[in-house]
């Protein structure tokens, strides 16, 4: 039980540090971008930016779509709004992201008596019914708080008949990770 316990924290904080290392990497590559490409740098940002409605459908697509965009990138494009406009975009993007979690999660209870799903499933998510079994709901929160691919797991999870409760309680650390998150980037004014 010791072990395991150790097992879970040590991959926690694997993937803790992953989702810092890409925050620092995503923040060094816009900074060259926009260094040496202002023109198109300030073309795209004002371009979602500039939309609100625009900025979070674009968002919720990439959740549904395991994250293709990362949300740090829309904090970061949100920044330069005031405080207020800020904090409420990035609590808007918390709950929408949960929401595409729970969109995912359906999904997975749906398509898990599919044939294609099984095929699929044993070809590129096996790995992930392995963490389920060693950490649990635990993973789940690991999910939400680091760079694993939330929506993913929240589809994989749904496929595996989890209790939607369950699932719900330990989906809702995602909000943390984007108070966290929001907080840091609101903090780097005049680094990007």
């Amino acid at each position: 039980m010791e072990s395991s316990k150790k097992d879970f924290y040590n991959y926690f904080s694997k993937n803790l540090i992953k989702g810092i290392l890409y925050l620092v990497i995503l923040v060094v590559l816009l900074i060259l971008f926009k260094n040496y490409f202002q023109t198109q740098y300030d073309t795209i940002e004002h371009w979602v930016s500039d939309d609100y409605l625009l900025m979070l459908v674009i968002f919720v697509v990439s959740e549904i779509l395991v994250g293709i965009l990362p949300p740090e990138l829309f904090m970061i494009w949100s920044k330069d709004d005031p405080i207020m406009v800020y904090t409420i975009i990035v609590i808007v993007m918390a709950l929408l992201s949960i929401g595409a979690g729970w969109l995912n999660f359906a999904v997975g209870k749906v398509i898990s008596t599919k044939d294609f799903f099984h095929r699929w499933f044993d070809k590129r998510l096996k790995k992930y019914q392995m963490r389920y079994d060693q950490y649990g709901g635990g993973f789940i929160i690991v999910a939400a708080l680091t760079p694993l691919p939330y929506s993913l797991i929240s589809l994989v999870t749904g496929s595996m008949d989890y209790p939607l409760k369950k699932y719900l309680i330990y989906s809702s650390f995602r909000i943390l990770r984007f108070v966290v998150y929001g907080i840091i980037i609101w903090h780097l004014e005049g680094v990007i």
